[in-house]
């Protein structure tokens, strides 16, 4: 018996042993037995009453460890022979190990380690050394003396009096983490055998997935095309992307650093390429190859994004069969598709938070698409207060959301839609006679048009609605920033002394300066026909507002509009002046314009502003889809004449 010595402190010997990962432990072990060309490795539990590890042992048939070697495997801390033989002697396979710390890893299994190893010595006879070594003294390694014995090569690692994390080896996911490990190996050596607790680990029985890509890579110097192996599980074995020799020995693992939610899987890049740099693979960010992992977290983007679309048909489908998908036949427009994008996202992202009862499921769909089709922004509070949604899904949901292309056109396309049917409603209000001669301006008209200013000009909006000439006043000064005293402020007049009461201010600003535009809108019932009254009517309110000093800022601008459905002769002609605008009849200093405006004017306006999008939605602002707007939007104000059927 005689005793080799790691020049190391211990605590940095039982760092690199970590203690807290002992399935890694275990993979290390395989490794090692992999690395001495063994065919069959078994890895057995010892297990008490109430399922604990009491001891580990790992077997194998591999060319185990000669007595003369001994001394110089345990004795050193790096400087490992694999680094430079890089295959193994016989079977020239590619070799895992490199850093000769691996047997510091046995230490994660149990405090007490013994190797007990078979080799062929010099003399061709067969000689078995047993090594040990325990947690306390972790820089000493006892190796005995040879013993000469009849039988086959091969090592067995025991590991007993059980380490703090050894429990882990017994969870159920252990197996497969290690088949996600070794796959690529056994893919490559169907020769080789790989045993825990019984089980062979057998990548194809678990995996749910398998695709292969070769990846064109310029610098391949001579070696075989990298090729990018992609294996999905059904559990959570913990993502990597690892690189590998083409035979499947991994020899680093860098982050995958792709997103996939709902996807477990391993990606291996193999290639023999990986071989010589294998002391810079750390690195490899760094290095020459940083374009060629790139490369492979492309085609990792590319394959999950494949599969999701592969996962989301399938639900669909699913759904439709049961009869619980809250649409039918194909969208026959543009904002319908858009909308149905949408809810496909969202729905196949929460699917297995869905209820299982059909009727339950149909119901909960049904609401989704009601919340989409009205207030997509609104969905993600719903769906988190309805399923308590875990942060993985909580972030894909957000990101669909927050995708303009979905959500914001959803909006853009529902908001045009009620654009063009409410313009179909005002033709209704104003042109036809049974319904223009009863509609009354100022509690029906004019309410209604509070809410929908935007047919004025988009970018106004409402400042004052049906108040005197001073509220305007009031409401001016506080847009240019002043806070008024309504104390100290002089009431406004018209020039025979009644005080005006406008029925709307509009307001916007000038985008990119401190300027500002005011529109005064007077409104008229439909019956009535603009004339020399009501044009008088509007330039007192102008008037008004010009003479009074209290209103004088060089930055606003303001325009009065009379509206109506027509307008008299003498006034239609002021409105077609070839010197002005058409419409204006009347431009004074300071930048004041009085207009008289019919409604078939201002609805062809809009019409046109509308008409690209309204092409594109081909939408179709039939007489219900008119009416039923203005009962949902406006049914208080509406004349009940046009909306009760």
């Amino acid at each position: 018996m005689r005793t080799v010595h790691i020049e190391a402190k211990p605590d940095h010997l039982l760092r690199l042993a970590r203690q807290k990962d002992p399935v890694g432990a275990v993979a290390e072990m395989i490794w090692n037995a992999l690395d001495a060309e063994a065919s069959h490795v078994s890895v057995d539990l010892d297990l008490n009453e109430l399922n604990g590890v009491e001891s580990v042992s790992v077997t194998d048939d591999g060319h185990g460890m000669p007595n003369a070697s001994c001394a110089g495997y345990f004795s050193g801390l790096g400087g490992s022979w694999k680094t430079t033989a890089k295959v193994s002697p016989h079977l020239k396979r590619g070799l895992h190990g490199r850093s000769g710390q691996g047997r510091l890893r046995a230490f994660a299994l149990g405090e007490q380690v013994r190797w007990i190893t078979m080799a062929t010595a010099a003399d061709g006879r067969v000689e078995r050394t047993v090594i040990t070594g325990a947690v306390d003294r972790p820089a000493d390694f006892d190796i005995s003396e040879p013993e000469y014995i009849e039988g086959p090569c091969g090592t067995r690692v025991e590991a007993s009096v059980p380490a703090d994390f050894v429990s882990r080896l017994s969870q159920d996911d252990t197996a497969q983490q290690l088949t996600s490990t070794f796959a690529p190996f056994l893919a490559a050596n169907s020769e080789v055998r790989i045993t825990y607790q019984g089980t062979q680990l057998d990548p194809a029985t678990v995996w749910t997935d398998m695709a292969e890509y070769q990846l064109p890579w310029p610098n391949s110097a001579g070696n075989a095309e990298p090729l990018l192996r992609v294996i999905e599980w059904p559990k959570n074995v913990g993502r990597v992307l690892a690189l590998c020799d083409a035979n499947g020995v991994v020899l680093d693992e860098p982050s995958p650093g792709i997103q996939a939610p709902g996807y477990h899987f391993t990606a291996y890049l193999l290639w023999d390429g990986f071989v010589e740099r294998r002391s810079n693979l750390p690195l490899a960010e760094l290095d020459d190859i940083a374009d060629l992992l790139e490369s492979a977290r492309e085609k990792l983007r590319g394959h999950f994004k494949r599969r999701d679309q592969e996962r989301r048909a399938r639900l669909i489908q699913e759904w439709k069969s049961e009869g619980v998908y809250p649409y039918s036949g194909e969208p026959a427009l543009a904002a319908q598709a858009v909308e149905r994008q949408m809810f496909d996202e969202v729905a196949t992202t929460i699917a297995r938070r869905l209820p299982g009862v059909p009727q339950s499921k149909k119901t909960t769909l049904r609401l989704l698409r009601e919340i989409i089709s009205h207030d997509p922004s609104g969905l993600y509070p719903v769906l988190d207060e309805l399923f308590r949604l875990p942060q993985s899904e909580q972030e894909e949901l957000k990101r669909i959301l927050q995708r303009t292309s979905l959500s914001d056109v959803i909006k853009a396309t529902g908001q045009v839609s009620d654009r063009l049917d409410f313009l179909a409603a005002l033709k209704k209000l104003v042109f036809e006679p049974e319904t223009s001669r009863t509609v009354k301006e100022r509690t029906e008209l004019h309410k209604i048009l509070e809410r929908e200013t935007w047919i004025f000009g988009d970018a106004y909006a409402l400042m004052v609605s049906d108040q005197s000439l001073d509220a305007v006043l009031v409401r001016h000064l506080k847009e240019l920033g002043r806070e008024p005293d309504a104390v100290r402020l002089n009431p406004v007049r018209r020039e025979d002394g009644r005080a005006g009461i406008v029925d709307l201010l509009l307001g916007r600003a000038h985008r990119g300066s401190s300027g500002r535009e005011h529109l005064v809108v007077e409104l008229k019932a439909p019956k009535v026909k603009v004339g020399q009254a009501e044009v008088a009517q509007i330039k007192s309110y102008a008037e008004a507002i010009v003479s009074d000093p209290q209103f004088r800022d060089a930055r606003v601008s303001w325009d009065f509009w009379v509206v109506s459905t027509e307008l008299e002769k003498t006034v239609r002609r002021d409105a077609n002046a070839p010197n002005r605008p058409p419409g204006c009849i009347a431009e004074w200093e300071g930048g004041v314009r009085v207009w008289a405006r019919t409604w078939s004017e201002i609805i062809d306006d809009c019409e046109d502003r509308l008409h690209f999008y309204r092409d594109r939605l081909n939408h179709d602002p039939a007489t219900e889809h008119a009416v039923e707007y203005l009962r949902r939007v406006h049914g208080a104000v509406a004349p009940q004449a046009v909306v009760v059927t």
